[in-house]
Protein backbone atom coordinates (compact mmCIF):
# COMPACT_ATOMS: atom_id res chain seq x y z
CA UNK A 1 0.00 0.00 0.00
CA UNK A 2 1.46 3.71 -0.52
CA UNK A 3 1.14 6.06 1.79
CA UNK A 4 0.69 9.78 1.57
CA UNK A 5 1.89 12.76 3.85
CA UNK A 6 0.11 16.37 2.52
CA UNK A 7 1.40 19.32 4.14
CA UNK A 8 -0.34 22.87 3.39
CA UNK A 9 1.16 26.09 3.02
CA UNK A 10 1.97 28.85 5.09
CA UNK A 11 -0.88 30.38 7.39
CA UNK A 12 -3.23 27.81 6.35
CA UNK A 13 -4.25 24.39 7.39
CA UNK A 14 -5.26 20.97 6.52
CA UNK A 15 -8.96 21.82 4.95
CA UNK A 16 -6.98 23.83 2.60
CA UNK A 17 -5.39 20.11 1.16
CA UNK A 18 -8.79 18.25 1.95
CA UNK A 19 -9.28 18.10 -1.81
CA UNK A 20 -6.07 16.65 -2.84
CA UNK A 21 -5.81 14.56 0.18
CA UNK A 22 -9.28 13.18 -0.80
CA UNK A 23 -8.18 12.32 -4.40
CA UNK A 24 -5.44 10.28 -2.76
CA UNK A 25 -7.69 8.37 -0.69
CA UNK A 26 -10.36 7.71 -3.53
CA UNK A 27 -7.70 5.92 -4.88
CA UNK A 28 -7.21 3.80 -2.07
CA UNK A 29 -3.90 5.52 -0.55
CA UNK A 30 -3.57 5.79 2.94
CA UNK A 31 -3.48 9.43 3.57
CA UNK A 32 -2.30 11.61 6.52
CA UNK A 33 -3.43 15.63 5.90
CA UNK A 34 -1.08 16.83 8.67
CA UNK A 35 -1.15 20.98 10.30
CA UNK A 36 1.70 21.89 10.17
CA UNK A 37 3.46 24.49 12.92
CA UNK A 38 3.50 27.73 10.19
CA UNK A 39 -0.86 27.16 10.27
CA UNK A 40 -2.32 30.18 10.90
CA UNK A 41 -3.09 28.64 14.44
CA UNK A 42 -0.02 27.35 15.67
CA UNK A 43 2.49 30.48 14.21
CA UNK A 44 5.56 28.62 13.79
CA UNK A 45 5.37 26.78 17.93
CA UNK A 46 8.43 24.66 16.50
CA UNK A 47 11.17 24.68 14.16
CA UNK A 48 12.97 22.02 11.68
CA UNK A 49 13.47 19.66 13.98
CA UNK A 50 10.43 19.70 15.68
CA UNK A 51 8.45 19.68 11.84
CA UNK A 52 10.71 16.74 10.67
CA UNK A 53 9.73 15.09 13.60
CA UNK A 54 6.33 15.67 13.37
CA UNK A 55 6.33 14.39 9.13
CA UNK A 56 8.52 11.06 11.01
CA UNK A 57 5.32 10.62 13.10
CA UNK A 58 3.33 10.93 10.50
CA UNK A 59 4.58 8.65 8.14
CA UNK A 60 5.05 5.91 11.26
CA UNK A 61 1.20 6.06 11.81
CA UNK A 62 0.71 5.46 7.99
CA UNK A 63 3.18 2.44 8.10
CA UNK A 64 1.61 0.52 10.65
CA UNK A 65 -1.53 0.83 8.80
CA UNK A 66 -0.14 -0.89 5.96
CA UNK A 67 1.78 1.28 3.97
CA UNK A 68 5.10 0.00 2.27
CA UNK A 69 5.88 3.33 0.47
CA UNK A 70 5.91 7.03 1.13
CA UNK A 71 5.03 9.94 -0.68
CA UNK A 72 5.50 13.12 0.97
CA UNK A 73 3.72 16.00 -0.73
CA UNK A 74 3.86 19.90 0.39
CA UNK A 75 2.57 22.79 -0.95
CA UNK A 76 4.48 26.60 -1.11
CA UNK A 77 6.02 26.40 2.36
CA UNK A 78 5.24 22.46 2.57
CA UNK A 79 6.59 21.75 0.09
CA UNK A 80 9.92 24.10 1.02
CA UNK A 81 9.51 22.23 4.44
CA UNK A 82 9.43 18.69 2.86
CA UNK A 83 12.32 19.77 0.71
CA UNK A 84 14.26 19.96 3.46
CA UNK A 85 12.77 16.87 4.53
CA UNK A 86 14.03 14.67 1.96
CA UNK A 87 17.76 16.14 2.18
CA UNK A 88 17.62 14.13 5.95
CA UNK A 89 15.03 11.21 5.46
CA UNK A 90 14.20 8.50 2.25
CA UNK A 91 11.05 8.33 0.73
CA UNK A 92 10.10 6.89 -2.12
CA UNK A 93 8.54 9.52 -3.90
CA UNK A 94 8.45 13.46 -2.96
CA UNK A 95 5.50 16.28 -4.42
CA UNK A 96 6.36 19.52 -4.51
CA UNK A 97 3.39 21.67 -5.69
CA UNK A 98 3.68 25.62 -6.17
CA UNK A 99 7.14 25.65 -3.48
CA UNK A 100 7.51 28.77 -1.88
CA UNK A 101 9.51 30.46 0.85
CA UNK A 102 13.32 30.84 0.19
CA UNK A 103 14.68 33.03 3.16
CA UNK A 104 18.24 33.45 1.23
CA UNK A 105 16.65 35.60 -2.06
CA UNK A 106 17.59 38.69 -2.11
CA UNK A 107 13.94 40.34 -1.53
CA UNK A 108 12.94 38.20 1.58
CA UNK A 109 16.45 38.27 2.65
CA UNK A 110 16.44 42.11 2.60
CA UNK A 111 13.01 42.51 3.94
CA UNK A 112 13.58 40.25 6.99
CA UNK A 113 16.99 41.21 7.89
CA UNK A 114 16.01 43.67 11.09
CA UNK A 115 14.31 40.63 12.69
CA UNK A 116 17.07 37.89 11.85
CA UNK A 117 19.54 40.28 13.51
CA UNK A 118 17.23 40.66 16.55
CA UNK A 119 16.46 36.47 16.56
CA UNK A 120 20.22 36.50 16.67
CA UNK A 121 21.02 38.99 19.47
CA UNK A 122 18.40 37.18 21.75
CA UNK A 123 19.95 33.74 21.15
CA UNK A 124 23.73 35.10 21.65
CA UNK A 125 22.04 36.21 25.16
CA UNK A 126 20.53 32.78 25.60
CA UNK A 127 17.08 33.84 24.98
CA UNK A 128 16.89 31.79 21.86
CA UNK A 129 12.96 29.94 23.85
CA UNK A 130 11.62 33.17 24.71
CA UNK A 131 8.94 35.16 22.14
CA UNK A 132 8.78 38.24 20.61
CA UNK A 133 7.57 39.54 17.26
CA UNK A 134 9.11 38.69 13.73
CA UNK A 135 8.25 39.56 10.22
CA UNK A 136 6.65 37.34 7.90
CA UNK A 137 5.63 37.35 4.40
CA UNK A 138 3.35 35.48 2.05
CA UNK A 139 2.11 35.45 -1.53
CA UNK A 140 0.12 38.37 -2.27
CA UNK A 141 2.44 40.65 -1.06
CA UNK A 142 0.92 39.73 2.34
CA UNK A 143 3.29 40.94 5.55
CA UNK A 144 2.41 41.13 9.15
CA UNK A 145 4.50 40.23 12.84
CA UNK A 146 4.18 37.03 14.16
CA UNK A 147 5.09 36.12 17.55
CA UNK A 148 7.41 32.88 17.79
CA UNK A 149 10.72 31.82 19.99
CA UNK A 150 13.69 33.55 18.36
CA UNK A 151 15.74 30.09 17.74
CA UNK A 152 12.38 29.60 15.74
CA UNK A 153 12.39 32.27 13.59
CA UNK A 154 16.07 31.60 12.41
CA UNK A 155 15.37 28.33 11.71
CA UNK A 156 12.79 28.98 9.29
CA UNK A 157 13.76 32.74 7.82
CA UNK A 158 17.53 32.98 8.73
CA UNK A 159 19.25 32.83 4.78
CA UNK A 160 21.70 30.43 6.29
CA UNK A 161 19.55 28.40 8.28
CA UNK A 162 17.87 24.71 7.74
CA UNK A 163 15.12 26.52 5.14
CA UNK A 164 17.85 27.74 2.42
CA UNK A 165 15.82 26.60 -0.68
CA UNK A 166 18.62 26.27 -3.00
CA UNK A 167 20.93 24.68 -0.55
CA UNK A 168 18.49 22.12 -0.10
CA UNK A 169 17.47 21.27 -4.07
CA UNK A 170 21.61 20.35 -4.09
CA UNK A 171 21.33 17.99 -0.68
CA UNK A 172 18.29 15.91 -1.96
CA UNK A 173 18.88 12.48 -1.06
CA UNK A 174 20.42 10.12 -4.13
CA UNK A 175 17.94 7.88 -5.85
CA UNK A 176 14.51 10.46 -4.57
CA UNK A 177 11.66 10.23 -7.19
CA UNK A 178 11.03 14.01 -7.53
CA UNK A 179 7.41 15.57 -8.82
CA UNK A 180 7.84 19.15 -8.76
CA UNK A 181 4.48 21.49 -10.16
CA UNK A 182 4.67 24.74 -11.02
CA UNK A 183 1.26 26.24 -11.51
CA UNK A 184 0.60 28.31 -15.03
CA UNK A 185 -0.56 31.52 -13.24
CA UNK A 186 2.43 31.49 -10.42
CA UNK A 187 3.81 35.07 -9.29
CA UNK A 188 6.87 36.37 -10.78
CA UNK A 189 9.08 35.72 -8.15
CA UNK A 190 8.15 32.34 -7.24
CA UNK A 191 8.82 31.24 -10.83
CA UNK A 192 12.25 32.42 -11.03
CA UNK A 193 12.66 30.20 -7.75
CA UNK A 194 11.56 27.00 -9.63
CA UNK A 195 13.90 28.14 -12.53
CA UNK A 196 16.65 28.39 -10.12
CA UNK A 197 16.08 25.55 -8.39
CA UNK A 198 15.12 22.95 -10.88
CA UNK A 199 18.59 23.87 -12.76
CA UNK A 200 20.20 22.54 -9.63
CA UNK A 201 18.29 19.35 -9.24
CA UNK A 202 21.56 16.57 -8.78
CA UNK A 203 21.67 14.15 -11.17
CA UNK A 204 20.89 11.30 -8.65
CA UNK A 205 17.87 12.48 -8.63
CA UNK A 206 14.88 11.13 -10.51
CA UNK A 207 13.00 14.58 -11.16
CA UNK A 208 10.03 15.33 -13.64
CA UNK A 209 8.59 19.30 -13.84
CA UNK A 210 5.07 19.52 -15.20
CA UNK A 211 2.74 22.89 -15.01
CA UNK A 212 -1.09 22.79 -14.24
CA UNK A 213 -3.59 25.06 -15.43
CA UNK A 214 -3.68 27.07 -11.72
CA UNK A 215 -2.54 29.75 -9.66
CA UNK A 216 -0.41 29.53 -6.48
CA UNK A 217 -3.81 29.19 -3.89
CA UNK A 218 -5.56 26.84 -5.88
CA UNK A 219 -2.70 24.55 -7.56
CA UNK A 220 -3.12 21.62 -5.24
CA UNK A 221 -6.53 20.95 -6.02
CA UNK A 222 -5.47 21.09 -9.99
CA UNK A 223 -2.54 18.70 -9.26
CA UNK A 224 -4.85 15.80 -8.19
CA UNK A 225 -4.12 14.02 -11.67
CA UNK A 226 -0.85 14.66 -12.11
CA UNK A 227 -0.07 13.45 -9.01
CA UNK A 228 -1.87 10.40 -9.44
CA UNK A 229 -0.24 9.72 -12.56
CA UNK A 230 3.15 10.02 -11.42
CA UNK A 231 2.60 8.46 -8.24
CA UNK A 232 1.06 5.13 -10.55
Amino acid sequence: KIGVVVMHGKWGNPSQLSAFASGMEASGYLTANIEMPWSGRRSYDTGADGFVAEIDAAIRVLKDKGATKIVLVGHSLGAAAGLHYVTRKPVDGFIAIAPGHSPEGARLAAMFAASVAKARAMVDKGEGDEKAFFDDFNTGNRTKQISMAAKVYLDFFDPTGPMNFINNVSKILPGTHVLWVEPTGEEAGLKGLTLRATALIPATVKFKKVEVDAEHMNAPGKSVEVALAWIR
